[in-house]
C-alpha cells in the first residue's frame, strides 16, 4: 500500500485516510465471517483471517487452491455447472444473499454456513466473493427446539396415557364408596393423590425438557407393589422376588416404568396372570416376566416405538414410555422370551 509520503507528502486528511483504511481492512481481515473471493475458475485470490476459525485452515493454504477444498464432495459439480451457467447467461440457480449451505472444515467435518455471495470487477476481471458466517449454535439451537417440541407431544401422549389406570380404578371404587364402604373412600382419595403427582409431574417434564426428576434410592419391591396396587387386578397374581434390589431413580417415573409393564403383561395375556418381578443374575437391573402367549406376531425391534401395538384397543405408548425411562435413568430396557415363553423385559440398570 502507498504511504502518505509516497502520495506527495504528509497531511493531516492524508494521514486520516490512510489510518481509515488500516482501520477497515483490518475489520476484513479479522472479522467473524470468513470472505474468500475466487476467480471465474474457481481458484482462490484471497481468503481473511477468519477463515481459520470457520474452516481450520490458514489463509494462505487456501490462496492458489480451488474453491471445491471447501466444499462436500456432493456440491462440488453442482458448484461448477452454477458457475457456468452463470457466465454464461447471467442467470443464478440459487438466490445469492445469506443462503444455507454445509461448508467442509478442514479436518473433515461438516460446517453449516449462512452465505451472501458478491461479484465484483478488479483490473478487468470478473471476481467472485463469499460472505460465510458459521450457524452451528443457531441451527443447534434449533435442533433442540425440535427435539423439545417431540418431547411436549410425547409428554401429552404420557399424561392421557398413564392418568387411565387410576381414572378406571377410581371409577370402579366411587362405585362401592356410594354404598357407604369408607375404606373405598380412603383408596379414592389415595388414587386422587396419584393421579395429581402424575400431572404434576409431568408438567415438570415439560417444562425442563427431561426425563426424570430427582432421584433417590428406592427398595423395587416398594415400587412394584405400589405399581401393582393400580395396574394389577385381583385374579391376576404379582409375584415378588426375596432379593430385590434398591435402586437410584425418580420415584413415580419408576412407577411408571412398572404400571405400564404390568399393564403390558395383563393386556396381552390371561386375566389369571402371573407376573414376576426378580433380579437379573448377568448383571445389575431387574426383569419383570410373564406367563402370557408372548410376543406373537409383534415384531421385538419395533416393541418400543410411540404408537406400535398389536392390540385393537392399545395406543401402543406404553413401551415406549418404560423405554424412555429407562433411558432417561441411563439404564437399557430390552425384550425377549420368558421361560414359561411369556414376555421378558429386562432392565439392566
Amino acid at each position: 500500500m502507498a504511504s502518505s509520503e509516497d502520495l506527495g507528502g504528509s497531511t493531516p486528511e492524508l494521514d486520516s485516510l490512510v489510518r481509515d483504511t488500516d482501520f477497515f481492512r483490518s475489520l476484513v481481515e479479522n472479522g467473524s465471517d470468513a470472505i474468500v473471493s475466487i476467480d471465474t475458475e474457481s481458484t482462490v485470490l484471497y481468503a481473511n483471517q477468519a477463515v481459520e476459525r470457520v474452516f481450520g485452515y490458514e489463509p494462505e493454504e487456501l490462496v492458489g487452491e480451488e474453491l471445491t477444498v471447501l466444499m462436500p464432495e456432493r456440491f462440488r459439480s453442482k458448484h461448477f455447472n452454477a458457475v457456468d451457467r452463470y457466465l454464461d447467461t447471467g442467470e443464478r440457480q440459487l438466490d445469492w444473499n445469506s443462503i444455507r449451505l454445509p461448508a467442509k472444515h478442514k479436518d473433515g467435518h461438516e460446517v453449516p454456513l449462512s452465505i451472501t455471495f458478491e461479484e465484483h470487477t478488479y483490473e478487468g476481471k470478473r471476481i467472485f466473493s463469499g460472505i460465510m458466517r458459521d450457524i452451528s449454535e443457531e441451527v443447534e439451537r434449533q435442533r433442540e427446539l425440535e427435539r423439545q417440541n417431540e418431547r411436549l407431544e410425547q409428554f401429552a401422549s404420557l399424561v392421557s396415557h398413564d392418568l387411565r389406570d387410576p381414572l378406571q380404578a377410581a371409577k370402579a371404587t366411587t362405585a362401592v364408596a356410594r354404598a357407604g364402604d369408607e375404606e373405598a373412600l380412603e383408596e379414592l382419595e389415595d388414587i386422587h393423590d396419584r393421579m395429581e403427582a402424575l400431572i404434576e409431574d409431568v408438567l415438570t417434564l415439560a417444562k425442563q425438557g427431561r426425563s426424570v426428576g430427582e432421584t433417590e434410592s428406592i427398595p423395587l419391591s416398594t415400587v412394584a407393589e405400589a405399581a401393582w396396587s393400580t395396574a394389577g387386578s385381583e385374579s391376576a397374581t404379582l409375584e415378588l422376588a426375596d432379593s430385590l434390589p434398591t435402586v437410584s431413580a425418580d420415584t413415580e417415573r419408576l412407577r411408571t416404568l412398572f404400571e405400564n409393564l404390568f399393564r403390558n403383561a395383563l393386556e396381552h395375556g390371561s386375566e389369571s396372570a402371573t407376573v414376576s418381578v426378580a433380579e437379573l443374575d448377568e448383571a445389575p437391573g431387574f426383569y419383570v416376566a410373564d406367563d402370557g402367549p408372548g410376543f406373537e406376531d409383534a415384531d421385538p425391534a419395533e416393541l418400543f416405538t410411540y404408537g406400535y401395538t398389536t392390540n385393537e384397543d392399545g395406543t401402543g405408548f406404553g413401551l415406549s414410555i418404560v423405554a424412555e425411562i429407562a433411558e432417561a435413568h441411563g439404564w437399557e430396557v430390552t425384550a425377549t422370551e420368558s421361560e414359561d415363553g411369556g414376555a421378558r423385559f429386562e432392565v439392566r440398570t
